[in-house]
């Protein structure tokens, strides 16, 4: 067997070997696709309708309890890293509502 005839054999397998990968990402691609349009994200209308909901409190605590407890743990955890101390001295609810 001459050194054309290996050449070309090797020819051969180099371009079944890489039509093979490419046809097969070709299809992962498409699969892909697909369960992007099947299980795609909602529709606008509908999730900018969930958006706009208010949130719902959690049962049986407030929200002013819920801020101090925040509060609380940020300020604790400030302490043990050493940084900047700042005091909470007063916890109130807010007069204003995101416009957005």
């Amino acid at each position: 067997m001459g050194l054309g005839a290996i050449f070309k054999i090797a020819l051969l397998y180099t371009l079944i070997g890489m039509g093979t990968v490419f046809c097969v990402l070709i299809f992962i691609s498409i699969c892909i696709w697909l369960l992007g349009k099947v299980c795609g994200p909602k529709r606008p209308a509908v999730a900018a309708a969930e958006a706009q909901a208010e949130p719902e409190a959690a049962e049986g605590i407030r929200p002013e309890v819920v801020a101090a407890a925040v509060a609380a743990i940020h300020q604790y955890l400030k302490d043990e890293e050493g940084e900047e101390e700042y005091i909470v001295r007063n916890v109130r609810r807010a007069t204003w509502r995101h416009t957005s």
